[in-house]
């Protein structure tokens, strides 16, 4: 009862006194105010996933373009028409499995054939290359990573074109080499080592890392160079999965020019 009579003085005093209604309101809306603030802010944090996955595939979008963009006559990727067709297709992946610290690392990826990953494919991050991918299942999908024994390229260097063929040496995670480089210009420590045109699975310009130190073969024209990586294989979450669109064109190509020449 007294309880009750307490409730009903607080209605009486709070709906017909303009101070008191007011102070009420205000409180009231203040509460409200931090507990909707509180419920969005646990709503955000359970959504980034979700946010996550969005901004991944408008970046694969983007960076379709940004190549279509770049893309000039004077390349040997020339886009044949004027209907805006991509010459790549980016599906972006997370990282479930990496190893980086083995004499040959692979990463699993959490899509498969089903989201359109074959073998043969390159993988890349914002940071520049991670891997091919070497074996493909419905859902997931493995990626011999640049930290393998395995792993070959052709790569230049970015200022010159000066090419050679990326392999690693199983010393370090964050270093590779590139051997028989050409050199047809002064080679500086420190220029962007890229791949090329010529590069299997991979875009042109796609960032490899920075030449750190290079020697000379003896008794040839052919340099060595070692490669700080530019990506981090230690902290790998999302990559993109690169799909060249005329990739089965040159391959039966240059199989049939093989065959001929055997």
């Amino acid at each position: 009862m007294f309880v009750l009579l307490e409730g009903i003085a607080f209605y009486l005093i709070f709906t017909f006194n303009s101070y008191h209604n007011t102070y009420f309101l205000n409180s009231a809306n203040a509460l409200t105010g931090n507990v909707l603030n509180t419920y969005g802010n646990f709503q955000e944090y359970f959504a980034l996933r979700q946010v996550n996955d969005s901004l991944l595939r408008e970046n694969s979008k983007l960076r379709e373009q940004l190549f279509l963009a770049e893309i000039t006559d004077t390349t040997r990727h020339v886009v044949a028409d004027s209907t805006g067709t991509p010459l790549y297709y980016y599906y972006p992946a997370e990282v479930i499995g990496n190893s980086f610290t083995e004499a040959n690392n692979y990463i699993t990826l959490n899509k498969g054939s089903n989201d359109g990953i074959e073998v043969d494919m390159g993988v890349i991050t914002t940071e520049g290359i991670v891997g091919k991918v070497v074996k493909v299942s419905p859902n997931f999908s493995m990626v011999m990573s640049v930290l393998h024994s395995s792993f070959r390229s052709r790569v230049g260097i970015k200022r010159n074109n000066a090419a050679g063929r990326m392999q690693w040496d199983g010393r370090s995670p964050t270093h590779s080499n590139v051997i028989q480089m050409s050199e047809p210009g002064k080679l500086i420590k420190g220029d962007s080592i890229v791949t090329l045109s010529i590069s299997d699975a991979f875009p042109p310009g796609i960032l490899v890392g920075t030449m750190e130190s290079y020697d000379k073969d003896p008794g040839s024209n052919y340099y060595n160079v070692r490669v700080d990586l530019s990506v981090n294989f230690s902290a790998l979450r999302y990559v993109y999965v690169v799909k060249e669109l005329e990739a089965k064109e040159k391959n039966e190509l240059q199989q049939h020019i093989e065959d001929a020449g055997d």
